[in-house]
Parts: structure tokens; sequence; C-alpha cells
């Protein structure tokens, strides 16, 4: 009921808003202030005194699910429990990546995102206060060496040419001239009274392709703390071109993308990115899935579909991630009364110069505007979409899995057959290596497995380490599933979109039980 009651709220403050023009002219004096007290309740944040550490514990997922905030942090790795409520404000990893995996088993996180140094490791164990008996889902098969070796070859490789891996100097040097080009094709699309409606749409179509490589380039490398070797950089970077500039929310970003879609690629049941349900998807992309009639036509309705990705995401991070605090499978965290001002702030600053300034104080036509607006988030939809979709929705991919009825009520000891980081290998797409601008239009998406072995890495220096995974990759006998170029990853999406809605039609499909 309080859910509905929020939901009916923020409604009628957005319809005031429109209504009452005047009331926007407050935007930017709400968002300062929202902004300042937000600074404000961060700077409070209190390192928790080092108490007493209850050693022995035996923990189910349940029980650590409530471990799950700045008061009481637990997080799980390789089945033993950490209490890192004292550790939050000194780990190096910043504070909210270490929240963001609290209350849950943590162990692909951590490894995925130190596979450089065993430091952390060893750090971890005066934090030790016990086991975890149980875990939500299967955990995976340990590492046989194919990904050790990845990260020790990747290594020398960086330490040789003396690389940092998080090096925010290539994202910096390509976000000026996008970010100039950004807000130029916006104020001549939306602004300036000089261009026909045919010029506007045009130019408009260069903003949405711009609005997508925003999001692409330094948020993406920022939401896996790829932009420098600080969390400040992340947290600025990330919340700038996610929140303020795009209009939508680095915290339900990493809910969905970091813990859910990164750890549990293409595991129905598990990655929140496909289909959660039997039935009542307007997808079918696993065989799992009750086939009806109409997903005899999905090759055909679902890539008309994709356009409506980016006005999606600004309607879902509030509705579902900040009120329902859920993302399909994946629990969300409690969300600091900062992170709720910010998210108000930020909606209500991207509303202001994204309607406000054209229409109400340059005078664009209502009409005008909004056909232009939803091209332009059409354009921005469709270009994420469709890179997005590539790189796992394919016949050249694999899906799995998790029987979420088997272990949902008490949780599981069971071990899924494959080892983590073949699953991602087995699950992602590579294309047209080797191809700059392509890399630069898909922000390195085209090397997604690489993306995925190494989330903290900067994505400009994928092409750089690309053939050593490769190599390994052959040498453990593993498929990599690279493809000439855009055209054929695209193919092997339609052909799957195709295939599946097939009746008994199944293609790629592993079941992990």
């Amino acid at each position: 009921m309080e859910g509905i009651i929020t939901q009916f709220g923020i409604l009628f403050l957005l319809a005031a808003l429109f209504i009452f023009d005047g009331l926007f002219k407050l935007v930017p004096l709400f968002a300062i202030i929202a902004e300042v007290y937000s600074l404000f309740l961060d700077s409070q944040k209190k390192t928790p005194q080092q108490k007493e550490l209850t050693k022995n514990q035996k923990l189910t997922w349940q029980e650590l699910k409530k471990h799950d905030n700045q008061s009481s942090a637990y997080v799980a790795i390789k089945g033993k429990v950490y209490d890192v409520t004292s550790f939050l404000n000194s780990h190096p990893g910043g504070r909210e990546f270490l929240l963001l995996n609290c209350g849950r088993d943590a162990t692909l996180a951590f490894q995925s995102y130190h596979p450089f140094s065993d430091k952390p490791e060893k750090l971890l164990e005066k934090y030790l206060i016990g086991d975890l008996l149980t875990t939500e889902w299967p955990t995976f098969k340990p590492d046989s060496g194919f990904y050790k070796e990845c990260a020790e070859r990747v290594k020398k490789y960086f330490q040789s040419k003396g690389i940092n891996p998080k090096t925010p100097i290539p994202g910096l040097v390509r976000a000026i001239p996008l970010w100039t080009c950004f807000f130029y094709t916006f104020y001549l699309t939306f602004v300036s009274d000089q261009l026909c409606l045919t010029k506007r749409i045009l130019i408009g179509t260069i903003f949405g392709i711009l609005q997508a490589l925003n999001t692409l380039h330094l948020m993406h490398d920022a939401s896996h703390g790829a932009v420098g070797n600080n969390e400040k950089w992340w947290w600025f970077f990330g919340r700038l071109t996610l929140d303020y500039i795009s209009g939508s929310s680095m915290v339900a970003w990493q809910n969905q993308h970091v813990i859910g879609h990164h750890q549990y690629t293409n595991i129905m049941g598990s990655d929140p990115d496909i289909p959660q349900l039997k039935e009542g998807d307007v997808r079918r992309l696993v065989k799992e899935q009750i086939w009806c009639a109409m997903y005899k036509y999905q090759h055909l309705y679902m890539p008309i579909l994709y356009g409506l990705l980016s006005l999606r995401s600004r309607y879902y991070d509030v509705f579902e991630i900040f009120l329902k605090e859920t993302d399909g499978p994946v629990k969300v965290n409690p969300i600091s009364l900062q992170d709720k001002l910010r998210q108000a702030s930020s909606k209500l600053l991207w509303l202001f110069w994204r309607y406000y300034l054209p229409v109400q104080v340059f005078g664009m036509s209502q009409s005008q505007f909004w056909f232009l607006f939803i091209y332009v988030e059409f354009i921005t939809g469709y270009w994420l979409a469709i890179n997005f979709q590539v790189s796992h929705v394919s016949d050249e991919a694999e899906f799995f899995y998790n029987n979420v009825e088997k272990v949902a009520k008490n949780g599981t000891n069971e071990q899924w057959p494959i080892e983590w980081a073949v699953l991602q290998i087995k699950s992602s797409v590579d294309y047209s290596h080797g191809n700059w601008l392509m890399t630069y239009l898909c922000g390195a998406l085209n090397y997604q497995v690489i993306h995925h072995l190494f989330p903290g890495v900067s994505q400009y220096l994928y092409p750089e380490i690309a053939p050593i995974v490769l190599e390994v990759c052959k040498k453990y006998n593993l498929k990599y599933n690279l493809l000439p170029g855009f055209k054929e990853a695209w193919n092997g999406h339609f052909n799957h979109l195709k295939n599946m809605g097939q009746q008994n039609k199944f293609v790629g499909f592993a079941k992990m039980e």
C-alpha cells in the first residue's frame, strides 16, 4: 500500500510541475539544496569501531541477507562469511561497491574485481566470522585454471607496458568532444529556432546516438569502477553521465547490471536481463518459457519495441528499484536517504533542461517538442538495445536455467556444472575485433567476453588484451564466440528470435539444476 501511495505521489508531483510551469523555476534550487544536504549526510558517515567479532558462526543465506546495510555489513566469499562493517569507509574499492554486495554471496564480484592481486583475500582474514551453510542459488564449479591463467597473463601484459588497467585518460579524452557535440546538437534540435523540422529531425538523430554513447563510454566504465583508481572518480562520472545528463539512475543500473547480469549471465531465474517467468513475457529467449502463438512474430515486433528502452529506464528505476527494492530476481539492498534525494533532484533537473528550457524559456511548441523528444528517445533506445542484445541474445551464445522453485525456500548446497569464467565465454558474443570505429560506436561492447571477464578494466584496453584471452581459450579448448562484423552479430540475434519463436524449437540451451 505504501508503494502505491508513493507512486501516486510522484505522479501527482510531476503533474503539478507540468500544470503549474512556474514550479519548474524552483527545480535547480531544489537540486542544489538536495545535493548539498546529501553531501552533508555523506560527510557524517563515521567509521564504525572495530567490534569484537564472534567467530565460528554458521549462517544460512536467509540469515546473511539480514546484514545488508551500513550498520551490519556481512559478505560471503567462497563459503566464508566476513563482517566488513568496520571496513566500509576504508575499502580501497569504495564504500558503495562494498555495500552493494553486502548481505549476499559476493564470491563472483570479489573474484572478477580483484583478478590481479591476492592481497584482498589476505586482508579479509581478520574479518572472518564463520561459514555460509546454504546459498540462495547454486554456486559455480571452482576455476580449473583457465581464469587464473587469463588474469596472470593480462596482469603481466599491463606490468610490462606500464599500463594502469583503470586509466581514466582515454575515457576523458573521448568524453570532451562527445559532450561538446551532445549539447550542441541538443541546442540545434530543441532550442534554436533557425532550423526547419526536417533538419531538426536529422540533427536529433545524431543527438539520440550521442545520448547513447554518453552512457556506453564513461558511464559504463564508471559503473564498474574502471575510471581511475578512486571511488570519487567512479561516483562523479557515473552520476554525472547517467543521473544528471541521461535522467536515469546509477543505483538502479548497478543493481541490475553489476550485481545481476554480470554475475549470472544468461541464466534464466538469475539474470534480470532475460525473462524470469515461464509465461507472460513479450519475448521468448529460452526453451523453458512456454510457447504461445505471438512468439512466431517476435523477430518482427521485438526490434521495434527496442526503441522503448531509453524511456523505460527512466520509469523502471523509480517504480521498481527505489520503491519495490527489487530487480526481478535480484534483491536491492537498502537505499540511503542521500541516494533517494539525489534520485529526486537528478530526475527533476533532467526534466528542467530537457523540457522546461526548450518549451518554457525558448518557446518551442508543445507538439514539436514531444514529437522530437519521443523520436530522439527511440533513437537512443534502439542504439542501446541493439548493442546490448547482439552481445548475449544470439544463436551463437548459450543460455542456462536456474530452477528457482527448487531452491527458493531453503537455499541450496548444489553446484552448477560449469565454471563462472567459462559461463562468460559461452554466454557472450564478440564481433569486429580490430575495427576502431565499431569499437567506439558500441562502447567496446564488441569485446563482450573481455568485458565480462575483467569488468574493472577500462574498455579502451580491451583490444589490447583480447588476443591474450583468445590464446588461453585455445589452450583450454574453449570456443570463443567471435564474429567478423556487426552484420553477423545482428543476424545471430535475429535468428535466435526467429528460432525461439517457432513452436518446439530449442536453441543453445543448457539446464543447470
